[in-house]
């Protein structure tokens, strides 16, 4: 039997994973013996599998070619390269049709053997329309003049072709003045490197690259844009790039004010949080210095023994607990508010945040006897997020993980660092406590959720609504994972922050 030497076990899972790919995969050894085909292959070529495996891959080449001209060509130049290598081909399919194929070739070694393993896109449709394209340019240039969208042709020296007049209007430059000018020239010099990025992979091979750019008009005026580039080939080569690119003034400005909007929210969430977290605490000391009334109201200069003297100064401790919190929690709000009036940027320092809060939280450590343990990663990036919110999330954070240790003591670990990979900051708070059901662990940021309790009275269970509420507002990311009774952790992403600065275009 046909096929690559592995165990059919593992053949198997290859052969489905591999089928659920949409590009046409091929396998063949030294020989050129096609020994693995998907379904997208089977189904491009138009032959039964049976009929595919075993044939020389030759036999589908348009071009008349040995098995020892592949050999000493394409195979050994894949082999030499010792990665993937792009190249397009012409294939003959059942019917005598010739398809043209994008395809991307890697050598890999398997048991003392040696193989192409080979990725392909079908191309005819798209080299179709290029053809067409080209030979009815006027017909083109007419379509192109009512587009809405702004259209380039660049050469590979980044030097401007053709411009549309949607072009012109954005740029606010005459199409006549624009042409034999450089792209460079309407593009915000900070997004610059990545329309090149995008131009130099289409070259390479990409079929198009869409990205956020911004351009500028001859005013320096700034333009948020949607750019997408494709290549034009002629024939194998690209010879000059497509650029499309769409004005999204008006969808930034449906962003921005759905941000406020959710901005609007979190502020909401945090209103109703800290009237909750006062609320509790001040009908707690109602209800018992009522209690304290009603019990000695009647009895004037009674003498009091010892067991009612203890038991007055409990309740007068427990309410004068319960007034430092409401204490607490105001001159929390009237920090963060001073602070915030002294803000002008919407970022902040991520180790300063956390050593502030856990200094407001100090009191609260020391009582319940907890060890709380710092790594905090030095020289990290500011984050996308104002003290006050950030404030308020590692707040609400920390108290969570304090109130899990009811019974006193257990520890608590918070940890910073900067993740390259997503450009952002990622924040740890660990604890050893209670931890949470799995039955509940999908609810933890419901409104008013709360599986804990404070003294007598509950807590407001808005604590992890507002963290999350005020995360997502900023782009970020919040995962919690628990185990109960062996205690739980929270992630935070927070996107690291990038300066908002004016720049003219150059000229």
């Amino acid at each position: 039997m046909v096929g690559l030497p592995v165990p059919k076990g593992e053949l198997d899972f290859f052969r489905y994973m591999v089928d659920q790919i949409g590009d046409e995969v091929l396998v063949s050894d030294e020989s050129a013996c096609i020994v693995f085909v998907n379904d997208a292959t089977v189904k491009g070529l138009g032959y039964a599998k049976k009929n595919i495996l075993g044939r020389p891959i030759t036999d589908f080449f348009q071009e008349k070619m040995s098995v020892r001209h592949w050999q000493k060509t394409y195979f050994a130049e894949i082999k030499r390269k010792k990665k993937p290598v792009s190249f397009v081909i012409n294939r003959v399919v059942k019917g005598g049709r010739v398809r043209t194929i994008q395809v991307t070739a890697v050598y890999m070694s398997y048991k003392d053997c040696g193989y192409v393993l080979t990725v392909g896109r079908d191309i005819t449709e798209q080299l179709t329309v290029y053809a067409k394209l080209k030979a009815s340019e006027d017909r083109y240039r007419l379509l192109s003049e009512q587009a809405a969208e702004g259209i380039l042709m660049v050469n590979l020296n980044g030097m401007i072709l053709y411009a549309n007049k949607a072009a012109s209007t954005m740029f606010r430059v005459s199409p006549s003045k624009i042409v034999g000018t450089h792209f460079e020239n309407y593009m915000d010099h900070s997004t610059v490197s990545k329309a090149w990025g995008c131009f130099r992979q289409v070259k390479e091979g990409k079929p198009s690259m869409c990205n956020d750019l911004n351009i500028v008009d001859k005013n320096g005026k700034i333009i948020p844009s949607e750019f997408m580039v494709t290549p034009i080939l002629i024939g194998k080569r690209v010879a000059h790039i497509y650029v499309v690119f769409r004005d999204m003034r008006l969808r930034k400005e449906i962003e921005s004010l759905v941000l406020e909007s959710e901005k609007m929210k979190a502020l909401q969430n945090f209103v109703a949080g800290t009237t909750r977290e006062i609320q509790q605490p001040l009908k707690g000391l109602m209800d018992r210095s009522q209690s304290l009334i009603d019990k000695y109201k009647n009895r004037h200069f009674e003498y009091i023994g010892y067991k009612e003297f203890l038991d007055i100064m409990r309740t007068l401790q427990t309410m004068n607990d319960q007034v430092r919190y409401c204490f607490d929690t105001t001159e929390r709000i009237v920090s963060l508010n001073r602070r915030r009036a002294k803000l002008e940027d919407r970022h902040s320092t991520v180790n300063a945040v956390i050593h502030e809060a856990v200094d407001m939280l100090k009191h609260s450590l020391e009582v319940s006897d907890i060890s709380l343990k710092l790594k905090l990663s030095s020289n990290l990036p500011h984050v996308a997020i104002g003290p006050l919110e950030l404030s308020q999330v590692i707040d609400n954070v920390l108290t969570n993980a304090i109130q899990s240790l009811p019974g006193g003591g257990g520890k608590i670990q918070v940890t910073t660092k900067y993740q390259k990979a997503l450009n952002s900051v990622r924040i740890d708070c660990k604890d050893d406590g209670v931890g949470i059901p799995k039955e509940v662990l999908d609810h933890v940021f419901e409104p008013f959720f709360t599986t804990k309790s404070r003294g007598l009275e509950k807590s407001s269970g808005l604590g992890l609504a507002i963290v999350y509420s005020i995360v997502k507002t900023h782009q970020g990311e919040i995962v919690i994972k628990s185990d109960f009774r062996k205690g739980t952790s929270v992630t935070i992403l927070l996107p690291v922050y990038k300066a908002q600065k004016k720049s003219k275009a150059r000229k």
